[in-house]
């Protein structure tokens, strides 16, 4: 069954998705390490108490034409907690985004609720997110042909809309795969009052990884992304598949690729007690349409697990210096 979702998996990327236009929601290349932001259901799902920075920086020193601004280049900064909850088999997260390329601006915070349901070989979430998503504009940024345009505002707006998600997810010891989908009710911005609204566009995800051991000390995971777009069909979809090799669960390493845009070689290290903190680093090879873009992307990420509380009655000491 499992190679046979792969076989699907890769025919998928391969056939289906022709090209990759500029997305709404920023795109991560370590997104193997950020499921909750994909997947509310995964919520939980790593079993320990996680948070995590990412760092995204996309198409480096990318300057927009005749603005010579090169912080014009896509920066994304991710933030997030999970947490298990395993009396009540549930699991919970927040993620909190900020994302500006050229004068656009993306923000979101987003509360995720799942709830986790023991199966004979592994678990199988149910999920829900709702938050406050911005969408915004810097018109600062832009220069108007003609200085004054009274069709172009000034300043930089700034549009709060509720913005809700769910998904499923379902994970054993050797492998997971979750389905999504995000801006499910589809908030309309409008920037300029008495034209044409900019509905959001809801993306549906599904992701899936597998961890195959070689001895005792070496893993090898490779996963697949693949979000589709309602709004722009295949044409504004986006596929992504990654191989990752673990030595003694502590150093990693990888390479992936994502369709039409680039080759993603990653690697990090778990230090501390439990490999409780995380650090890792992606860097992107633009393979297409470099005659628009800067030639390489990097992302990094910084992550520290809580230790685990123990809950249990604490057993009582005697001693012969008290009765008892």
């Amino acid at each position: 069954m499992i190679r046979t979702f792969y076989v699907f998996a890769f025919l998928s990327l391969t056939m289906a998705v022709s090209t990759v236009l500029a997305q709404q929601d920023p795109q991560f290349s370590m997104y193997m390490y950020n499921p909750l932001y994909y997947n509310p259901a995964a919520a939980g799902s790593e079993g320990v108490t996680r948070v995590q920075l990412t760092h995204r920086t996309q198409y480096l020193g990318y300057q927009t034409i005749g603005n010579g601004d090169g912080s014009a280049a896509q920066s994304s900064q991710l933030l997030s907690f999970t947490m298990p909850l395993d009396k009540i088999k549930s699991g919970i997260g927040v993620y909190a985004l900020n994302d500006k390329y050229g004068p656009s601006i993306n923000q979101a915070i987003q509360l995720s609720y799942a709830y986790r349901l023991a199966l004979k070989n592994g678990t199988l979430a149910l999920g829900v997110q709702a938050g406050m998503f911005n969408r915004g504009y810097d018109f600062n940024q832009f220069r108007p042909t003609d200085p004054g345009d009274p069709l172009l505002p000034g300043g930089r707006i700034n549009l709060f809309k509720p913005d809700v998600g769910a998904g499923v997810y379902y994970n054993t010891t050797d492998y997971w795969v979750g389905v999504s989908m995000t801006h499910l009710n589809r908030a309309t911005y409008s920037y300029t009052s008495g034209y044409e609204t900019d509905p959001s566009d809801s993306k549906a995800y599904l992701s899936a990884g597998y961890r195959l051991g070689f001895g005792y000390n070496i893993d090898i995971q490779p996963s697949v992304l693949l979000q589709y777009s309602t709004k722009e069909g295949l044409p504004g979809s986006v596929a992504t598949v990654n191989v990752v090799g673990t030595y003694d669960n502590r150093i990693w390493a990888g390479v992936g690729y994502r369709v039409k845009d680039a080759v993603m070689l990653t690697a990090g290290i778990n230090l501390m007690r439990n490999n409780a903190l995380r650090f890792g680093v992606a860097y992107d090879i633009v393979t297409s349409g470099t005659q628009i873009k800067s030639g390489s992307s990097v992302e990094l990420i910084l992550g520290y697990a809580l230790p685990t509380i123990d809950t249990r009655k604490k057993p009582i000491i005697r001693t012969p210096r008290f009765r008892y």
